[in-house]
């Protein structure tokens, strides 16, 4: 039976993260290098590590950082998978010590096709809205028209749909899409960092109900 995953990101407090798991999330995502409100710290990041059960994965989000700082961030955080969020070069891969997954800045369809290629030995590839200053979380929606074809993702990459998700749109825009996961951010906040667990559970329900439909 096929089924969404869902990453919840820009987590910054165990206790959220212990709520979230007990919903059913798959991944739970921290920003740990990006000039963003939702940062976190080293104790903050032990904090939620210390709460994240096995087959939950723990995500640490990177942006235009060195990879031997991945590696021993990574290590000393103790995060499952690095996510690269920046302008990286695929040759980052060959230095890093952990999977990875790559979010594509969505700018237009040359854009996405051109960084699926380059980093098709990635676990799986994130597609975000394009923003000319943010890497994520500006609560915009990714330009379905984006979305790769089939024949533009020769590699079959994992593809993340990320952008402005919420228990308003998910429903349509995994009917529309059908990634293999989708990234919620900013549209089940109450403030950066801070999440709305209505609302996280009104979105899960949503990926449950599209997941239980296409398999009956």
């Amino acid at each position: 039976m096929a089924r969404t995953r869902i990453k919840l990101c820009g987590m910054t407090n165990a206790n959220q993260v212990r709520q979230a798991v007990d919903l059913g999330v798959d991944a739970i995502g921290m920003i740990v290098s990006a000039n963003s409100p939702r940062v976190v710290s080293m104790e903050q990041a032990l904090a939620i590590r210390a709460v994240v059960p096995a087959f939950v994965s723990l995500v640490g989000v990177f942006v235009d950082t060195q990879a031997t700082d991945i590696n021993s961030m990574a290590a000393e955080m103790g995060l499952d998978v690095v996510q690269l969020h920046g302008d990286e070069s695929p040759e980052i891969l060959e230095s890093l010590k952990f999977p990875s997954i790559k979010a594509i800045r969505a700018r237009d369809a040359e854009t996405v096709r051109q960084g699926i290629a380059a980093f098709s030995e990635s676990r799986a590839i994130l597609l975000d809205p394009y923003h000319h200053t943010q890497h994520g979380g500006t609560g915009l929606r990714l330009d379905q028209s984006l979305w790769p074809r089939h024949e533009d993702n020769p590699y079959q990459a994992r593809l993340v749909l990320a952008g402005g998700l919420s228990p308003e749109n998910m429903f349509e825009s995994l009917q529309v899409l059908n990634p293999f996961a989708v990234d919620l951010n900013s549209g089940v906040e109450l403030s950066p960092g801070q999440k709305d667990m209505v609302r996280l559970a009104a979105a899960i329900l949503e990926v449950q109900r599209y997941d239980y439909d296409s398999n009956n």
